[in-house]
């Protein structure tokens, strides 16, 4: 039996996701649970094989990878945590795979059959070419609130050279020609809670 838990996801993606299990082939049975943040740290509650965080329902302060670390020290298994989102800003250190929630439905049901049937080193390849590294995801935020990279440097200790490097890296992810599709993406992704 592999249990699997969708935290702070809408209704629309839990029916979605959870119509999409009963296509892969697995050996075993899936338990599917929609649960809120706090029940996740919730002592009582079972632990998960798989914890799926969507993180739409929670505000832009909330810590990912402070929420990922004290799920992993209360649980008793070994369980994996992918982060299910549309904002490529949302980035976790902790987690073991980021997932674009605008992929086609091919690519989710692949991302998902493989990690259902235990494949990781399929999932790999697919799901770097959308996940931003570290840097990449601290200078988006940066800018996200000071579009001035001199400011960012004094913030983040990051060499300016860096950062532009860091910032075209990025856009070219994003698939952003120029500055100006940059802020323009980051005004509609931050319009929306994380």
């Amino acid at each position: 039996m592999m249990r699997i838990a969708l935290i702070d996801s809408c209704t629309f993606t839990y029916n979605g996701l959870k119509h999409l299990f009963t296509l892969t082939h697995i050996p075993k049975g899936i338990t599917f649970n929609q649960i809120s943040a706090e029940e996740a740290l919730d002592r009582s509650n079972e632990n998960y094989d798989i914890y799926i965080i969507e993180p739409g329902e929670v505000s832009f302060e909330f810590n990912i990878d402070k929420f990922i670390y004290n799920l992993k020290s209360m649980s008793l298994v070994s369980s994996k945590f992918v982060i299910l989102s549309d904002n490529v800003i949302v980035n976790s250190r902790l987690a073991d795979f980021h997932l674009c929630k605008a992929h086609a439905f091919s690519k989710s049901y692949f991302f998902f059959d493989s990690l259902l049937t235990e494949k990781y080193d399929a999932i790999r390849p697919f799901v770097e070419d959308y996940l931003l590294s570290k840097n990449e995801a601290i200078l988006l935020r940066c800018l996200s609130k000071d579009p001035t990279m001199r400011n960012i440097e004094k913030i983040t200790s990051i060499p300016m050279s860096n950062l532009y490097y860091y910032k075209y890296s990025a856009m070219k992810k994003l698939k952003l020609k120029n500055t100006k599709e940059l802020f323009s993406y980051l005004n509609r992704v931050l319009n929306h809670s994380l």
